[in-house]
């Protein structure tokens, strides 16, 4: 702000051409003016009317500020907490003297938030309304409600009002009758119900007028606001059943939002498996008895049915990207890796190619790739399975304010990126190598016995089990390792977190002891004293995560296909069981290694 000798006064604010800029804005809102008042800033300045100067700064502050009306006082409470007691005396010696009410409204609301000034809050009432009505009439129907939901909260801190917000917004919604399928009714109406104002009969029977209109010209999205509008109305009422039939028919609205996509041309499953799905979830939550929503829980039930058509049809529609890389050096290299070895030494070699995910670095990739590409991280991905079930989806966007749901989102992403990386590594090493061992070596289960003997991530007993998997890996057989090796992983975290006093198990009242599930286990916090961080992620990337491959849950509920088997990540999950088998053994020798190596350096 520029210096004075002396505080600014209502003259000062008369005598700058304030007025002229209002009339002359083509848009009568106070982000316009605030645009134009600093353009004046910078020409009192150059002039060297300080006075002037300091009149536009504080009109250019005052309108530099967006209306939200759900939090407004905070927002405006935090936006203007650096204006001084004096600069407050002048808007307040001013607020009277505007004439335009957009400018007024606005004065008098800072007077109304940071002073706790009734007259000033009355003032602001009556002037947002006018402003509204001016925003009205030139169809700015985003502005025009920003300012009467303002106004009509600030009105409802009042009990002894004379309500003038509340009697405008009935006349707005008594001059459309229910003939407008646009914004305006709904949000007006939405807005007394949130108040549990208004005549419930009188509007339930306008929103169903305007859900109606809005059907025959197919707007299913407007039609199903109005149809929940309608259902609150009738709730306030008490009229249960009728909010039940409301809710109905703002469920049915997903079903003929899903009955145009596949009426168009070109039809869409994909869209319309969407919309179905909504339409189930909207019949099941329909409120009511057993007896009640018994028709509710029927539809569900038969757009269910549909759905499912519906996905397996969506199939048709996915596109199939390819991508070919030449990875025939690195092939040579898996094979140089484990030739000419004895093969106890092979496999060990082989153990190690299974290089664990580098999650800092995966993490900062997906970073990087989302600003490289924000609008696919913006709009949610969905995966679906081979039937066209949504089995995963992304939680919302990594640029998401909120700390929690951006993690998740990035996780997903990473999920993603990882079943990829999986793929690759299975190809251009593990598989190679493995089949260079085989061509080798004569291999029988006995061979595989030296790294079952002694490994710590087996638990007593189960040796066998952990040498047949292995073994059937090796010699090409997924079939037989997958359905091994993956329940005894998941037992063999538990006896790790077992021996290292972890309790793996729930109590119930009954004394009933049902062992954790493998995603509990995982996702235990003492897991991390277990497996370092990249381990950890491949085995919940791998085994649990739906956004990942989920091997645990899918082959527990027979949902892997034959061919599925002899996917390159069935044999990325073999070798990296292998690696946990070995790695006291490959540690030892690290350890005998270096030992070594300080011999020879003495």
């Amino acid at each position: 702000m520029s210096e004075l000798n002396q505080p600014l006064t209502k003259n000062d604010f008369t005598n700058t051409c304030w007025q002229d800029i209002v009339n002359s804005s083509e848009r009568k809102d106070c982000r316009t003016y605030g645009r134009a008042f600093w353009k004046k800033v910078q020409e009192a300045q150059e002039s060297g009317n300080f006075r002037e100067q300091a009149v536009f700064e504080i009109l250019a502050v005052v309108t530099n500020a967006p209306i939200n009306p759900e939090c407004n006082e905070k927002l405006f409470a935090d936006r203007f907490k650096n204006l001084t007691e004096e600069q407050l005396n002048f808007i307040a010696e001013i607020a009277p003297e505007i004439s335009d009410h957009e400018l007024k409204a606005r004065v008098a609301d800072i007077l109304w938030v940071r002073r706790r000034d009734h007259p000033m809050a009355q003032l602001s009432i009556t002037a947002y309304l006018e402003s509204a009505t001016t925003l009205e009439s030139s169809k700015n129907w985003h502005h025009y409600l920003e300012r009467i939901e303002r106004a009509f909260r600030l009105e409802r801190q009042f009990k002894n009002n004379k309500k003038v917000v509340f009697q405008h917004i009935e006349a707005v919604l008594e001059c459309y009758e229910g003939e407008d399928y646009l914004w305006p009714s709904i949000q007006l109406m939405e807005l007394l119900q949130e108040h549990k104002c208004g005549e419930p009969a009188k509007y339930a029977a306008l929103a169903e007028k305007a859900a109606t209109l809005a059907e025959s010209i197919y707007n299913w999205e407007i039609a199903r606001r109005f149809w929940s509008i309608k259902a609150v109305w009738h709730c306030m009422d008490k009229d249960y059943s009728k909010e039940r039939a409301a809710s109905m028919s703002a469920a049915e609205t997903y079903f003929k939002e899903a009955d145009s996509a596949v009426k168009r041309t070109p039809q869409s499953y994909m869209v319309a498996s969407h919309f179905l799905e909504q339409a189930v979830k909207a019949f099941r939550s329909i409120r009511g008895t057993k007896e009640e929503t018994v028709d509710a829980k029927a539809r569900a039930e038969e757009l269910h049915r549909l759905l499912l058509q519906y996905q397996e049809k969506s199939r048709n529609e996915m596109m199939t990207i390819s991508h070919k890389m030449d990875i025939s050096k690195v092939v040579e290299e898996a094979i140089n890796w484990v030739r000419d070895k004895d093969f106890k030494e092979a496999l060990l070699a082989l153990s190690v190619l299974a290089v664990p995910t580098n999650v800092s670095k995966l993490k900062q990739e997906v970073q990087q790739d989302a600003h490289k590409s924000l609008g696919s991280h913006l709009v949610p991905n969905v995966i679906i399975n081979e039937m066209g079930k949504t089995v995963a989806n992304q939680p919302d966007s990594v640029f998401s304010s909120n700390p929690k749901k951006a993690e998740a989102a990035t996780n997903f992403y990473m999920c993603r990126k990882a079943i990829d990386y999986y793929k690759l590594q299975a190809q251009a090493y593990i598989e190679p190598a493995r089949y260079q061992i085989n061509l080798e070596h004569c291999v029988r289960l006995n061979d595989i016995l030296f790294i079952v003997s002694n490994s710590p991530f087996i638990p007593p007993e189960r040796e066998y089990l952990f040498a047949k998997g292995l073994y059937a890996g090796l010699t090409g057989d997924f079939f037989t390792s997958t359905h091994i090796l993956i329940p005894q992983i998941e037992n063999s975290i538990r006896y790790i977190m077992w021996q290292r006093g972890i309790i793996t198990s729930k109590l119930d009242d009954n004394g009933i002891q049902d062992e954790f599930s493998l995603s509990k286990s995982l996702a235990h916090s003492e897991i991390t004293s277990i497996f370092e961080e990249n381990t950890l992620f491949d085995l919940k990337c791998l085994l649990v995560e739906h956004a990942g491959s989920n091997l645990r849950n899918r082959m527990a509920h027979g949902l892997i296909r034959d061919g599925e088997f002899r996917s390159p990540l069935m044999s990325y999950l073999w070798c990296l069981t292998l690696r946990l088998c070995c790695l006291p053994i490959l540690i030892h020798q690290q350890q005998v290694e270096q030992s070594n190596t300080s011999t020879d350096a003495i």
